[in-house]
């Protein structure tokens, strides 16, 4: 691939990635007037949105077979327009009928779009030599505050949620023009960094496969509850107002985009793997010391050190799961095993913190296990080579050359 060719496949992928962050930024901001337009409570909406996650579950199932038969490109080439389309229909929704359908259209694109993006930006930063996941991670994150802050400043200026949310899909529909000639037309990733399977194999692709589901599973803890729950730390366990509960949570948010800006150069620097670890270790520490400490000083410090650590860690499993499998079954089982944890995570934490625990313990509680079980589940679904070098293979000790066959007739993961 030119030069010229790499510069404009990552502008087509950061552009979309900028679309799909504006598409559901703007969905959260401007969900309350959409609850009041469709005429429904808190509770009724709460139930909508869990059907929307829901449909979404069963979409990541379909997305992954739909990818694999008929690639990437052309899925997004598709799916994104409509997944774009969900926004004025979301402003037209005047019932809690219309609302359900509109949410579920789009959270069901939603996960299509995902899983193409991913496996786009995966064969891309292989065939380059470099990842590049880690810092479209992190234009996403831009994307998200820049739909977030635009969304709040037309609730300000008393814009119409059915104008705002229309004149933004044709400028985002405009934007996907741009996007659909930079996109590999391909999915064929090299054989230096290919780990299929064939009927010699299939156990050990099963159990590689089961293991990106549980790693996945166990990164959205670390993600969600300093996400969702760093404010009611501060407020609840730490009594401060809600300016300085906002400032917690952007010093987490601000933390993951730095660590997604540096995850690609740190990953050719460290290796994979022991960026996974460092990654999963800061994020521990720094929650650990935002949940358990009783000092505001910490709680700043430790959830901006939990936000870089974590933010290293979704792209580097990415990357590793769109090696896995011929069929995108790695992909699949991610997206699983994210779903799944989204569910369980936010139930779990309310639960605890309900009882005599405190927020920070309730915390600590769910999301450190999972810390502890990322260390071990690292070394299973990582390379442990810098890019470039001889890696053993997880599956059989063995060092060998990129794409040299090796015992059992697989290849090198």
């Amino acid at each position: 691939m030119t030069g010229a060719g790499d510069r404009r496949t990552f502008i087509a992928l950061a552009l979309q990635v900028v679309v799909n962050a504006f598409v559901y930024s703007t969905y959260l901001a401007r969900l309350p007037d959409l609850r009041d337009r469709a005429g429904v409570d808190i509770a009724v909406l709460g139930r909508i949105m869990t059907t929307g996650n829901l449909a979404a579950l069963l979409a990541s199932v379909v997305a992954t077979r739909l990818v694999a038969r008929y690639g990437s490109r052309t899925v997004i080439v598709w799916a994104a327009p409509m997944y774009v389309l969900a926004l004025p229909m979301l402003g037209l929704a005047r019932s809690p009928l219309a609302l359900v359908a509109a949410v579920v259209m789009m959270m069901s694109v939603n996960v299509v779009v995902d899983v193409a993006v991913t496996i786009q930006k995966a064969v891309f930063g292989f065939r380059r030599g470099a990842p590049v996941m880690g810092r479209l991670s992190a234009v996403y994150s831009f994307g998200t505050l820049a739909g977030g802050l635009a969304a709040a400043l037309m609730t300000r200026a008393h814009v119409d949620v059915t104008v705002h949310l229309a004149v933004l899909a044709v400028a985002l529909g405009a934007g996907l023009v741009i996007v659909r000639h930079g996109l590999l037309r391909d999915d064929t990733i090299p054989a230096s960094e290919r780990h299929t399977g064939s009927p010699a194999t299939a156990r050990g692709l099963l159990a590689a496969v089961l293991l990106i589901g549980i790693a996945s599973a166990a990164i959205v803890p670390l993600d969600i509850v300093p996400g969702e729950f760093t404010t009611f730390r501060f407020r609840d366990d730490l009594g401060l107002g809600a300016s300085a509960a906002a400032a917690g949570y952007l010093a987490f948010t601000a933390g993951m985009t730095l660590g997604r800006l540096v995850s690609d150069h740190l990953a050719v620097r460290l290796g994979r793997r022991r960026l996974f670890t460092c990654g999963v270790l800061t994020s521990a520490a720094g929650l650990g010391a935002a949940a358990l400490l009783p000092w505001v000083a910490s709680a700043y410090a430790g959830f901006a050190a939990a936000g870089l650590g974590t933010g290293a860690l979704a792209p580097l499993l990415a990357e590793a799961a769109s090696r896995v499998g011929g069929e995108k079954e790695g992909v699949r089982a991610m997206f699983l095993g994210n779903r799944l944890a989204g569910f369980l995570t936010p139930v779990l934490v309310g639960s605890l913190a309900g009882t005599a625990l405190t927020v920070g313990d309730a915390m600590a509680c769910v999301a450190l296990p999972c810390a502890v079980a990322l260390l071990g589940l690292g070394r299973r679904v990582l390379p442990g080579r810098r890019l470039g070098g001889p890696e053993r293979s997880p599956e059989t000790g063995h060092h060998g050359v990129q794409g040299e066959p090796l015992p059992g007739g697989r290849r090198q993961a």
